[in-house]
C-alpha cells in the first residue's frame, strides 16, 4: 500500500510539472518565405513568459527550408522595431532546437517579434517553417 501511494504521488508530481510547464510555454509554429534580395521577414509575434533575469535567450528550430539551404538568420525585436538580439545570428536548418542570446532581454509579457532573413543574396524567395519560443 505504501509503495502504491508513493508511486501515485510521484506520478502526480510528474504530471503536475508537465502540465504547469506546458501551460506557460509560449511556443509558436511559423511558416512563410524568406524574402528575395534584401530585407527580413517578421514571421511571428509571441508574448514572453519569463522575466528578464530568468531566461536570457530565445529558442528556435527550423523544420523545413527550401532546397539547397542549410541555415537562416534569426533575430528578435520589439513591436516598435528595436532589436533584442543580433540580426546576423545564423541558425542551422537541421530540425534541432537552438538557443540565441538576447542582447537586450525583454521582460515577462513583452511581445517579441521573430525575424528571419536569408544569409545569402538570392533572386527568389525561399520557403521556411519551424517553431520558436521567446521563453
Amino acid at each position: 500500500m505504501k509503495k502504491t501511494v508513493k508511486m501515485m504521488a510521484a506520478a502526480t508530481l510528474v504530471f503536475s510539472t508537465v502540465f504547469v510547464s506546458s501551460a506557460f510555454a509560449a511556443n509558436a509554429t511559423f511558416k512563410g518565405s524568406l524574402p528575395a534580395k534584401q530585407g527580413d521577414t517578421e514571421i511571428s509575434t509571441v508574448a514572453r513568459a519569463n522575466d528578464s533575469d530568468v531566461v536570457k535567450y530565445f529558442s528556435i528550430k527550423i523544420t523545413d527550408i527550401g532546397a539547397g539551404y542549410s541555415s537562416v538568420r534569426a533575430f528578435t525585436e520589439r513591436t516598435n522595431g528595436a532589436n533584442l538580439s543580433d540580426p546576423y545570428t545564423e541558425v542551422a536548418a537541421d530540425g534541432a532546437w537552438h538557443t540565441v542570446n538576447y542582447t537586450t532581454v525583454p521582460s515577462s509579457g513583452t511581445n517579441v517579434v521573430l525575424n528571419l532573413d536569408n544569409p545569402v543574396y538570392v533572386s527568389t524567395s525561399v520557403p521556411v517553417e519551424g517553431e520558436w519560443s521567446p521563453n
